[in-house]
């Protein structure tokens, strides 16, 4: 039977992870795996990483050398009894085929290290232990690299990892706003993504521009202009006869659903059956793995009863997303609001103020849900409905300030004085002996 050992060379901070294929006096040859660690995290008698708290990556790491291990032990067994010739050269292919590289990559350069990071997303340990990432997520870093593909073919110049400098952040962002027509927010989840694969990089001793550390390094951002739905324009939604429409009463059966639960447009558009337990709504969230716990909304209830127990008919995020428009233009949803949208000549969404219905998309039940509950209940229990893991990520997608916080705390504290002012006075009354 055949054993693998991992062993490191030198002393420096980015030192080689080597590989020990041993069987019987016949094969012992010795390769590197394309791994780096620093000493101080290796174990040198057990040949694995050392579970250090200090260590970030220690899992990540330990988990890719596991994975390496049964996988050249699985193609041995393969390839042995099939009469494959196993020498050192075997040994160094079969560890390419485990990291995905052909003779032609390298992972210096930014896309192939990046086709190397998406590779293996899947199987990424995440801080609280949880392994792998949302399909969104790997979605956005996929994205991500197919833009990079676009500005080296532009420039006609492929990139190795330490020339993502400042001239490149410039260089980057300018072809992604002003050649690509994407919005500075959009702009910057990219260059956030690319940064995070450079970093990335650098923990398996891949040489990164010093410029990557600096603050001139970050993402674009502009202010975003954030739609909801108050409750007096929910209930007029709720209350407006579309009989004679019937896919606009569907939708607008899914947008009240919305508002009142607050769930994502990629959960909420696949309740069923299933998601109704004991009077409440249960399911759990595509996106972050969470389970989520609702009760029903008299209104839920209402379109629930209507349709004889069971949740609208299912429709695509894209005609939802039409739909609740017309919905909210019948609703009388005209209020001028100030706001982004696509402009088709400029193929750029464009600020301005226009009649609150056209500015409606999917987002607008989840925001107004948040919003209208913010300051009314609990932050931890909107959360927990939201399935927003810290505040600040809740703050930031309601568009709420640390202004708007004082405001809430003025008015809290204004209504305990009047409160103070108004508390009965007991008042000594004298009687005659």
């Amino acid at each position: 039977m055949p054993s693998i050992k991992f062993f490191i060379k030198g002393n420096s901070p980015t030192s080689s992870i080597y590989m020990r294929f041993l069987h019987g006096r016949q094969f012992d040859f010795k390769r590197s795996t394309r791994l780096t660690i620093d000493p101080k995290n290796w174990n040198s008698n057990k040949g694995r990483v050392r579970n250090l708290a200090e260590f970030s990556n220690k899992l990540n790491t330990q988990n890719a050398l596991n994975g390496l291990q049964s996988h050249v032990l699985g193609n041995f067994n393969s390839d042995y009894s099939e009469g494959t010739t196993i020498n050192s050269d075997w040994l160094n292919r079969t560890i390419d085929g485990y990291f995905n590289q052909s003779n032609d990559t390298d992972l210096r350069y930014l896309t192939d290290y990046g086709a190397f990071f998406l590779e293996n997303l899947p199987n990424k340990i995440l801080r609280d232990g949880r392994t792998g990432v949302s399909l969104a997520t790997i979605k956005k870093y996929r994205t991500t690299l197919v833009k990079v593909q676009e500005f080296e073919k532009r420039r006609k110049n492929r990139l190795k990892i330490d020339e993502v400098n400042l001239k490149f952040h410039k260089d980057f962002i300018h072809f992604l706003h002003n050649e690509k027509n994407l919005n500075y927010n959009t702009t910057g989840k990219y260059v956030g993504c690319l940064k995070t694969i450079c970093i990335d990089a650098k923990k398996y001793g891949i040489k990164v521009h010093p410029d990557l550390e600096k603050d001139e390094f970050r993402m674009t951002r502009e202010k975003t202009y954030f739609v909801t739905l108050s409750e007096e324009e929910i209930t007029a939604i709720f209350e407006k006869d579309l009989s004679r429409t019937p896919y606009l009463d569907n939708a607008r059966n899914w947008l009240i659903i919305g508002v009142w639960t607050g769930s994502r447009v990629s959960d909420l558009l696949k309740f069923g059956s299933d998601n109704l337990k004991d009077g409440f709504i249960q399911y759990t969230s595509q996106k972050t793995k969470q389970k989520i716990v609702l009760p029903i909304h008299w209104q839920v209830r209402a379109i629930l009863d209507r349709n004889n127990g069971e949740f609208p008919r299912a429709i695509s995020s894209q005609k939802y997303n039409d739909y609740i428009k017309d919905v909210c233009e019948l609703a009388g949803i005209n209020e001028l609001c100030k706001g982004g949208k696509f402009n088709s000549e400029s193929k750029r969404k464009e600020i301005g103020n226009f009649p609150k219905w056209q500015l409606i998309s999917t987002h607008v039940a989840r925001r107004s849900f948040a919003t209208n509950h913010y300051g009314k209940l609990p932050t931890p229990v909107i959360m927990a409905a939201t399935g927003h893991q810290t505040e600040k990520m809740l703050l930031a997608y309601i568009g709420k300030s640390s202004q708007d916080n004082a405001n809430v705390l003025r008015e809290f504290w204004e209504k305990e004085m009047i409160k103070r002012d108004h508390k009965p006075q007991l008042q000594i009354i004298k009687t005659s002996s």
